[in-house]
């Protein structure tokens, strides 16, 4: 499920990509926003399903294993035995992945030929030699570490999927770490027995973060640009990068609004989306105009902190 990285990361491209857009509709940025959080869903979805094409891949690999005139009898228990992992079973059996991947219309359809690509490199580097020589492989929990390394090496950096994902949706390239670390889950619910599918988020409270915070930086976003235009002194205002501003911004709702949210974490989750979303020595000018804003805005009596020791840790 999304962390609150993840989330802050959503809500700064919102923010960036509605004040590029000159959007004077606060609730269609908003409806943007959600849609956009809920879409990593489908990206997750579109993981599971490369999952599934791969189980068929390895139901052909042993049809043609056992149909060779002398076949390899390890080979063939080799491949019945990891067919069998629960991870695998689940994908082709479980109706609420069916229903979820209908659903979302989720299908590699043409690109399905990128996928079998993909796979054959696998059976060629790795698993044609594996089910020859590796008895171990009959161990569940071999078997769940030579998923992730094939998960790992084969698909997680794959360029030419990424290219496939980023042609869907040009913010699915950020995205994807998140999708990932879902499907690892899934593969470990699988394995001890609970609901597979995992949800996109924790609870109500953190798509509420997101919206929330969305809506107090556009309602604040005069005062901000005024604070901060007031503390740029060896910056120009005016030539500050928008999506600077917009993580400056953000940060400094995030500090008044959210008081179980420690003023520390908030500049430290805005610094590092400035390191990777930012400007060449964002970082810096994040770091430098949120620690004098802050500093004001903490003698005025602006951040109220639930918890003793959060205004200041």
């Amino acid at each position: 499920m999304l962390t609150r990285r993840h989330l802050r990361i959503k809500t700064m491209q919102a923010l960036y990509a509605y004040v590029q857009s000159d959007l004077n509709d606060a609730q269609l940025g908003l409806r943007r926003l959600e849609d956009s959080i809920k879409a990593i869903n489908d990206l997750y979805l579109y993981e599971l399903r490369i999952f599934w094409h791969f189980n068929h891949f390895l139901e052909e690999r042993l049809e043609i294993e056992q149909a060779k005139q002398f076949p390899n009898r390890l080979r063939d228990a080799q491949l019945q035995h990891f067919l069998k992992l629960p991870f695998l079973v689940q994908l082709v059996a479980d109706d609420a992945i069916t229903k979820a991947w209908e659903q979302h219309r989720i299908h590699w359809g043409e690109a399905t030929p990128l996928l079998r690509g993909i796979f054959f490199a696998y059976w060629t580097e790795w698993g044609e030699t594996l089910m020859w020589n590796s008895p171990e492989l009959q161990v569940e929990e071999v078997q769940i570490t030579h998923l992730r390394q094939f998960y790992r090496d084969f698909l997680a950096n794959n360029e030419d999927l990424q290219q496939h994902y980023e042609a869907i949706s040009m913010h699915w390239s950020d995205d994807l770490d998140a999708a990932q670390m879902m499907t690892v889950q899934t593969m470990q619910n699988a394995r001890k027995n609970r609901p597979v599918l995992v949800p996109l988020i924790k609870n109500q409270e953190d798509m509420e973060f997101a919206t929330e915070l969305f809506v107090h930086t556009l309602r604040n976003q005069a005062e901000w640009q005024e604070r901060m235009a007031a503390k740029a002194k060896q910056w120009d205002f005016n030539r500050m990068a928008p999506v600077d501003r917009s993580i400056v911004q953000m940060a400094l709702s995030e500090v008044v609004a959210f008081p179980q949210i420690p003023v520390k974490v908030s500049i430290d989750e805005a610094i590092e989306l400035a390191k990777q979303y930012g400007s060449p020595k964002a970082a810096s000018f994040v770091n430098g105009i949120l620690d004098a804003v802050v500093g004001d805005l903490k003698s005025e009596g602006r951040i109220q902190k639930l918890g003793r020791g959060l205004i200041g840790s």
